[in-house]
């Protein structure tokens, strides 16, 4: 009888193994995905709330109540765009909660859980995308405002200041929609 001998198998090195965690600049990385901003491309309407939207809102104000409240348009301009400005901005917040819906029901957020990416990935993403969308249309207000007759009446700094106050503001009230979103779709105990 003969016996087989069967050489050892070739030693190889330990493979990786994957990490459970996703350092700081890599969780920067998935989040500054512009996922968020890209859909714009395939859902135009969602440009009806950026730029019309804020157009009709302030010469509604300027020209129909700005005569009755303030005797002329531009003097109305020069108290009242400053708050059609944060009004638009809390409308936008809307935006949040409506585009973390459709993720999450039509399975995206399910998707996301198998990636290797940062859990805050994509909320943090949405967020920074909606402030992306601030921005644009606080430019649109401010452009139109200006054109219409409102003056500022400070110098850049404080304006700067302002824009960037009313951002904080909306990103802390866009993660708020974030969390009661969130919080509204997890199951019910009982």
């Amino acid at each position: 009888m003969t016996t087989i001998t069967v050489p050892p198998a070739p030693r190889r090195r330990p493979s990786r193994t994957v990490s459970d965690r996703v350092g700081p600049l890599d969780a920067v990385r998935h989040t500054l995905t512009w996922r968020s901003l890209v859909q714009i491309r395939h859902n135009p309407m969602e440009l009806g709330d950026l730029s019309p939207q804020p157009l009709m809102f302030v010469v509604l104000f300027a020209y129909v109540f700005g005569g009755a409240i303030a005797g002329s348009p531009k003097a109305f301009l020069q108290f009242g765009l400053a708050g059609i400005i944060c009004q638009n901005a809390l409308f936008l917040t809307m935006n949040t909660g409506v585009a973390l819906n459709n993720d999450i029901t039509k399975g995206v957020f399910d998707r996301f859980r198998s990636l290797p990416i940062a859990r805050s990935a994509p909320l943090a993403g949405r967020i920074a995308a909606d402030v992306v969308r601030q921005v644009w249309s606080m430019a649109i207000l401010l452009g139109v405002g200006t054109l219409l007759g409102f003056r500022i009446q400070t110098n850049l700094v404080g304006v700067l200041g302002a824009v960037l106050l009313l951002l904080v503001f909306a990103c802390a009230f866009s993660w708020l929609r974030c969390w009661w979103r969130c919080w509204s779709t997890s199951p019910r105990r009982s």
